[in-house]
């Protein structure tokens, strides 16, 4: 059998999507270990952030080679340039989610804060969700059509506007709860609701770095 070889062009952006799914499995993952802390099921917790462990290690060693790949290849500079920024987005996210995983299954948090934040957590956790699937989509369009990438990362940064306001009305209603829940648990779920809010962060640099990409190609 004839196998012929893939270029350099190619293999990056196989590596990217490869990247892409992965980041929507640790996301999918999150969601779950999320509804496990919420409802008390500590398996469900467990199980999955040994899968987030999983992905997110796989994410870094993809990172390495994706970069690799880059520095490796006779690319025009500002193409490296754009693809740098699109890979360490891309590994940020996913370091993002693992340190919301880690920040929520540290300990338990205060049952009464779980309860009064539980409608708006799973709302956050959703458009990290679409998010993620936007960002897999917008990843595998990319060699191809970039003008539709385009428009993906558009999608992308209205969710993550969408999530801004989430994580301010989240922040609102935990800092209200001050005289009633432990310190602790008010400082814990800051810091997840942070983290939460870096995963879109990222998700929108991913796609800022696109248009850098698009702003290269044209000139």
């Amino acid at each position: 059998m004839i196998k012929f070889k893939l270029n350099k062009e190619e293999e990056l952006f196989i590596k990217l999507v490869k990247i892409g799914e992965d980041l929507k499995v640790a996301c999918d993952s999150l969601r779950q270990l999320f509804v496990g802390v919420l409802n008390n099921e500590e398996d469900t917790v467990n199980s999955n952030i040994v899968k987030i462990k999983t992905v997110t290690e796989r994410i870094a060693m993809s990172r390495e080679e994706t970069l690799s790949i880059i520095y490796g290849g006779a690319f025009l500079p500002d193409f490296k340039e754009a693809m740098v920024m699109l890979t360490q987005a891309l590994y940020q996210t996913s370091a993002a989610i693992k340190d919301a995983a880690r920040a929520v299954s540290s300990r338990k948090p205060a049952e009464k804060c779980l309860i009064n934040l539980r409608e708006s957590i799973l709302s956050y956790l959703s458009t990290i969700d679409e998010a993620s699937a936007r960002l897999e989509d917008m990843l595998s369009k990319l060699s191809n059509d970039i003008n539709e990438a385009l428009k993906v990362g558009k999608e992308i940064q209205m969710l993550e506007r969408s999530g801004d306001e989430l994580k301010d009305m989240l922040i609102s209603r935990l800092y209200s709860m001050e005289k009633d829940i432990d310190l602790i648990t008010i400082l814990q779920m800051r810091d997840v609701i942070f983290f939460l809010d870096d995963i879109l962060d990222f998700m929108e640099d991913a796609t800022l770095s696109i248009e850098v990409l698009y702003a290269t190609l044209k000139s």
